[in-house]
């Protein structure tokens, strides 16, 4: 879920909401409650039942009860820019973020805690974390930067490092995570340099798979349909049907990068990149057309609505798509 261009706000990107209190990191400064926030920098947006919520720049999290019409700030514990956000369902979620943060919600979205900061004498001190996926409401994990793995099993209770899990001996950037539709216990992760590993148990192990590219990939997407999708730098888009044993490269028609990739109800695909590039697919894959939006904002993640919609988000919030239907 852009946030591969985070990476380069990392170590400049002090907080302005941190400013106002030098004693706080922050990771341990509440975001301000501004009524600005929908026009927020956004990096990712999730389901929680019915419900939509969305996690961005200075520990911004929203919620939208009316399918992305209207978006309201609620309070969270941390100022960090929050780059992942993901729920086990309609109650239990995790956002992730710079400075190994992860807060946490058993309320669906309305509440938040702060549950891990890499801080300390910690390995990954400062390290940001890239993205999440929630297995179930007892199982996440989450990836970062310099190979950085956290897992737990009991909610969050406890995060475990699970950076030697992968084989990843260099610590290159793990960008995204995510779980099979139809098997939450098989996860894949896609990163720097065309990596990608597969676990078939939640999380535990992982193998490296065959890579199409050597270019770096910004996310992985697993669809009901039995398609893997990587994609990232450059606009490479590649489809394996076989769990990632081999590859199809796709023509997106794109220069930019893709920075998110989802599957509709309707067998479509959409795709969204920088500049207000839209890659949207009616035939489960097979082609791809360009639907670039009128206001040319950078679109960082993707999400299926109902009725066709799609609803992305990146630089001044949230957008329902034209798709040009």
């Amino acid at each position: 879920m852009l946030k591969h261009l985070v990476m380069g706000l990392w170590m400049g990107s002090t907080s302005v909401v941190a400013l106002a209190d030098a004693d706080l990191s922050p990771a341990h400064l509440p975001a301000i409650m501004t009524t600005r926030a929908h026009q927020a920098l956004l990096l990712s947006v999730a389901k929680a039942g019915q419900r939509l919520v969305a996690a961005g720049e200075h520990g911004v999290i929203l919620l939208s009860d009316d399918q992305g019409q209207h978006w309201q700030q609620v309070h969270t514990p941390t100022s960090v820019m929050l780059t992942s956000v993901a729920f086990a369902d309609e109650q239990h979620g995790w956002a992730v973020g710079h400075e190994g943060v992860v807060v946490a919600t058993t309320d669906g979205g309305h509440t938040w805690t702060l549950q891990h900061v890499a801080e300390g004498s910690d390995a990954h001190k400062g390290t940001p974390l890239l993205s999440v996926v929630a297995v179930n409401a007892q199982t996440v994990v989450a990836v970062g930067a310099y190979g950085f793995v956290l897992r737990t099993e009991d909610g969050g209770k406890t995060w475990v490092n699970m950076d030697s899990s992968l084989p990843n001996p260099d610590g290159l950037h793990l960008n995204a995570i995510t779980a099979s539709v139809v098997n939450p216990q098989s996860l894949f992760v896609a990163g720097e340099k065309g990596l990608i590993f597969h676990s078939t148990d939640a999380g535990k192990t992982w193998v490296k798979l065959n890579s199409p590219t050597d270019a770096s990939l910004f996310g992985v997407c697993d669809l009901a349909n039995g398609q893997l999708y990587v994609y990232g730098l450059g606009g490479g888009l590649f489809r394996s049907t076989d769990e990632g044993t081999s590859w199809l490269s796709i023509n997106s028609g794109l220069t930019s990068g893709i920075n998110a990739l989802v599957g509709g109800n309707n067998h479509e695909i959409v795709a969204v990149g920088n500049a207000g590039q839209v890659l949207i697919s009616h035939d489960e894959g097979m082609h791809f057309e360009v639907h670039p939006q009128a206001d040319r904002l950078k679109l960082v993640d993707v999400l299926a609505m109902h009725q066709g919609q799609f609803l992305a988000v990146g630089e001044g919030g949230a957008h329902l798509l034209n798709l040009g239907h």
